[in-house]
């Protein structure tokens, strides 16, 4: 084959016609390759020149050829910098080509624009040997090792591109909102000889060059068109994805995503939360000399308004689909006790005084206004125990072996002494408790018990299921022969046998939420009814075979990790001034705000705050303690203990108190002072 040029242009044609001049040659006498189209790109983007190689036919030397040949010459060297000058496939050294400017060329060998020249002498010959994988031929003759040359020979190399297609797949998304193109790039590599100075031998080398192909735009165009993707193409991220140099994906076409409605609300004009937080002081403990505020209204007062839901903006998908916005509902107001809805201004309107609560569960609200029970007196014999759904509030004591319980708050201005404080959110008593027991937050530690037992008989039923598979694999055994009278017969062997203490276990959560189903709900009275009949001991039971007694485990499981999950009242707190041999217990707080404690069990999921000393008792605080003194000088037991989590601090700590973080615990032989102890990364108990 005859010489041949790589050109560039807008066009093929221009391409062409550039390299047809520079070689001299007609179109009808070279043949024409053409690496790649002019691509225009998108918006101007990507935009690259055609690529052709165009190649003259081998013909016989004659002087009129050698003529053009030489005429061409200036115009070819003068072209360089924008053209490639490849021999192609067959390179002749015979080309008139500039040579090296250099003094002495006698007997030696160069590689210049991908042509090889050699200079005779009379006492010294150019060698030329191939590099693995380089066809080179001398006088049409394969040369596989070094091999002396002449001017007069005819010296080929055999050079061959490659070219890797592209490709490319556009997937969509399951929701239809994004069109995803897979490019994986194609490129051409461009082999040519290595340049080498003049020399008496010379060793052929190849250099290659990598040519990114340009995907054609049109194509994706029209497959998009063909998936019925119309919407949301992003035309910048085309360009990207067809000009690319790396295998990667591009998101093409975005949907538009709906804009999400409002449901209907309840939006509170007076106040109906309890300021249940008390203040920090600059040292990070808290503060429980500030008295917490419950809200209150008066008759006629307007306590809020219920709000319409706001209909959201529909999307649209990439093949122009209708994407609809979650549906939205109105807020569904149940006026309860105190309280009246004026249907026409969505206005909720309290028609007795007291203290607002507002419970909701999805988009259901019950809204009531609870007065106050005010007692002005003593609670002792002539009043009897005092039961109450919202707050209370004592101006006296609490005499010996009374009761009052309150699903609310509980203040007593007084004392209580031998008595028993239930309250569902707060107990203040502003002076002094006196072997009493005193609780906040009842349904929690209701809850607590509940959870603790739940779970040994979900363990216990587990187990029977087990002894019962087991029996079912034994010839002997038939479970089916109890179809007619249920599983009661073997459960009753069981719990006559092996699982003695499972019946005491089932009758002590039955009785657990009775005693407080009203804050429990529905599911746990039909639980507990399913529970109680499937295990009665003396009728017949309702569990009729294994699958039934394994819907009932996976039910106590279901309710047991809803009690695990269920958030702390965090309104919950008890504040007094002194405690003496009395039991506490708070699912928040507890602040001991005078003399502190004696011989007191107090127990707090919160923080414990003791102004002045624990002598003997325990004390527990799942977050944290922060006392002025602890332990006693006539050697008395004193533990104090927190959570994993939990930090104690203590301002003066005597000999033989004992003090546990988590399960780290230390036992102080001699008094101490600001005392604070944690965990560390690594749960070693730290002492500073």
């Amino acid at each position: 084959m005859g010489k041949s040029i790589i050109s560039k242009g807008k066009t093929v044609k221009d391409a062409v016609n550039t390299a047809l001049q520079l070689l001299g040659v007609k179109k009808n006498e070279v043949d024409i390759e053409i690496f790649e189209h002019e691509t225009k790109g998108i918006f101007g983007i990507g935009a690259k020149p055609a690529i052709v190689r165009v190649t003259a036919a081998k013909r016989e030397a004659d002087k009129s050829a050698e003529a053009n040949e030489e005429a061409s010459l200036e115009m070819l060297e003068h072209a360089l910098n924008s053209f490639e000058l490849n021999d192609g496939q067959m390179l002749s050294s015979s080309a008139t080509t500039k040579r090296p400017a250099m003094d002495d060329l006698s007997g030696k060998v160069w590689v210049q624009d991908g042509q090889i020249f050699c200079k005779d002498a009379p006492d010294k010959y150019p060698l030329v040997s191939p590099v693995a994988g380089v066809r080179f031929y001398k006088n049409n003759e394969l040369i596989e090792k070094a091999v002396v040359i002449r001017e007069e020979d005819s010296l080929t190399v055999d050079l061959q591109d490659e070219l890797h297609e592209p490709s490319w797949e556009i997937k969509l998304s399951e929701n239809k909102m994004e069109a995803i193109l897979e490019v994986t790039p194609g490129f051409r590599i461009i082999r040519r000889l290595k340049e080498a100075p003049p020399n008496s031998f010379v060793q052929l080398e190849v250099v290659e060059s990598k040519v990114f192909l340009i995907l054609e735009t049109i194509l994706i165009l029209d497959k998009l068109k063909e998936l019925g993707i119309v919407n949301g193409i992003d035309y910048s991220e085309l360009a990207a994805a067809c000009t690319c140099e790396q295998s990667g994906s591009f998101v093409i076409a975005a949907g538009n995503q709906p804009s999400p409605g409002k449901q209907g609300y309840f939006v509170p004009m007076q106040e109906v939360d309890i300021k249940k937080r008390l203040k920090e002081r600059a040292d990070g403990t808290l503060d429980y000399r500030e008295v917490q505020e419950f809200p209150s209204v008066e008759r006629g007062q307007v306590i809020g308004n219920v709000i319409p839901p706001e209909a959201g903006i529909p999307g649209r998908t990439v093949t122009n689909e209708p994407v609809f916005p979650p549906e939205v509902l109105p807020l569904v107001v149940k006026a309860g006790k105190g309280v009246v809805l004026v249907e026409d201004t969505s206005k909720v309107i309290a028609v007795d005084a007291g203290m607002p609560q507002i419970h909701g569960k999805g988009q259901l609200l019950l809204i009531s206004v609870v007065p106050k029970l005010l007692i002005g007196k003593d609670v002792d014999l002539k009043t009897g125990n005092v039961r109450y759904v919202g707050d209370v509030e004592v101006t006296g004591t609490v005499q010996d072996g009374m009761l009052v319980e309150a699903q609310g708050n509980i203040l007593i201005r007084i004392n209580s002494h031998s008595a028993k404080i239930i309250s569902g959110c707060s107990v203040v008593i502003q002076n002094n408790i006196i072997n009493s027991e005193i609780t906040a937050g009842k349904s929690t530690l209701l809850r607590e018990e509940i959870y603790q037992i739940l779970g040994d008989v979900i363990e216990q039923m587990k187990q029977m299921a087990t002894a019962i598979q087991q029996l079912s694999m034994v010839s002997a055994f038939k479970v089916t022969s109890f179809t007619r009278t249920g599983l009661g017969p073997l459960l009753k062997i069981l719990c006559d046998g092996k699982f003695k203490a499972f019946p005491a276990k089932r009758r002590e959560l039955i009785n657990k939420i009775k005693s407080c189903e009203t804050e429990l709900g529905e599911e746990w009275i039909e639980y507990r009814e399913r529970l109680d009949k499937g295990f009665h001991p003396t009728h017949p039971s309702h569990l009729q075979s294994i699958d039934e007694l394994f819907q009932l485990i996976t039910r106590s499981g279901d309710l047991h990790a809803s009690i695990h999950d269920s958030n702390d009242d965090q309104t919950c707190f008890i504040k007094a001034s002194f405690a003496h041999n009395s039991q506490l217990y708070s699912s928040g707080d507890i602040a001991l705000l005078g003399q502190g404690s004696y011989n007191s069990k107090i127990h707090a999921r919160g923080f414990i705050e003791v102004s002045g000393f624990i002598r003997g008792g325990e004390i527990y605080a799942a977050k944290g303690v922060n006392i002025e003194e602890a332990g006693t000088k006539c050697g008395g037991f004193t533990k104090i203990s927190v959570s994993s989590e939990g930090t104690i601090r203590i301002k003066h700590v005597l000999e033989d108190t004992v003090i546990q973080v988590g399960t780290k615990s230390h036992k102080f032989t001699v008094q101490s002072s600001r005392v604070y102890a944690r965990l560390d990364d690594n749960g070693e108990l730290i002492l500073t």
